[in-house]
């Protein structure tokens, strides 16, 4: 212990440092967090601000990690994610109870999914580079395409007889339905020029894809011809705060007859039949 006196001394100037290093670190985190926070709460600026008007509520699968809606012949089809939990499956509109399901092998991690004009399935996977094709009675897969990059949502754009392709950044891809090869791409921009990031589910209607914005409540409306936000809906509090506990972020959007939309959200215990308002006529 005699050198206790010596090496507070010599060690003073060193303390110094680690405790300037760690403010330091300490300071970048919290910026870090900040920008962060304040990307996964800003909406992206378009020319209609709307909001959700719920028509009815739906039991949904609570244990479902959704990553895609279909709706075909008046039954969902629904594509859910995860390594080793992954799903194709079907349920009823009316019950929400699940009538037909099929696993994906375990090394895919599955994300949207989409009916092709020949009336088949397909369903995109999140970095292996493969989308499945499946029968729409069976559910059991038939074919594959494969891709570069990653896949997280898809729809199918009748308007133009193409399909167009999310990877979670602001880049919409078109393919041709029958060979999957890419025929285009376009950057999706807001009012002011910027680029809308982290698109994720999709659905095409009538010239529009409306997609999920991850880790958002927000789902915006895309002209598919341009790239252009047209319109961006608050879908915001449709879960109590008890379902929200072991809820994950709003993800998944079917069109339905009527202008209406069938939307959910990873793990949650309810779907929503909705309508796009204007955001003064409220919720």
């Amino acid at each position: 212990m005699g050198n206790v006196d010596e090496d507070t001394e010599s060690g003073q100037p060193l303390l110094r440092k680690r405790r300037l290093m760690v403010l330091a670190a300490l300071i970048a985190t919290v910026l870090l967090a900040a920008v962060w926070w304040w990307q996964r709460d800003s909406s992206p600026e378009a020319a209609g601000e709307l909001t959700v008007s719920v028509q009815r509520r739906l039991p949904h699968d609570a244990s479902a990690f959704t990553q895609g809606l279909e709706v075909v012949n008046g039954e969902v089809i629904e594509s859910t994610g995860l390594y080793g939990r992954s799903t194709a499956r079907r349920w009823n509109l009316d019950t929400g109870t699940t009538t037909a399901e099929v696993e994906v092998p375990k090394q895919y991690f599955a994300e949207g999914m989409t009916e092709l004009p020949d009336g088949r399935l397909v369903q995109l996977t999140w970095k292996e580079g493969t989308a499945l094709v499946r029968d729409p009675d069976t559910l059991r897969e038939v074919d594959r395409f494969t891709y570069q990059g990653e896949g997280w949502g898809i729809c199918m754009d009748e308007t133009t007889n193409r399909l167009i392709m999310s990877d979670g950044s602001a880049t919409l891809t078109f393919r041709d339905p029958v060979t999957f090869k890419v025929t285009g791409t376009e950057e999706v921009t807001d009012a002011n020029d910027k680029p809308v990031t982290r698109l994720n589910e999709l659905e095409c209607v009538a010239g529009r894809v409306w997609a999920n914005v991850w880790q958002t409540d927000t789902i915006v409306g895309i002209d598919a011809a341009t790239g252009r936000l047209v319109a961006t809906v608050d879908a915001s509090g449709l879960l109590s705060d008890e379902q929200a506990t072991d809820a994950d972020v709003l993800n998944g959007i079917a069109a339905l007859p009527d202008d209406e939309f069938l939307i959910t959200g990873k793990l949650w215990p309810e779907a929503f039949v909705v309508r796009f308002v204007p955001i003064e006529d409220g919720k």
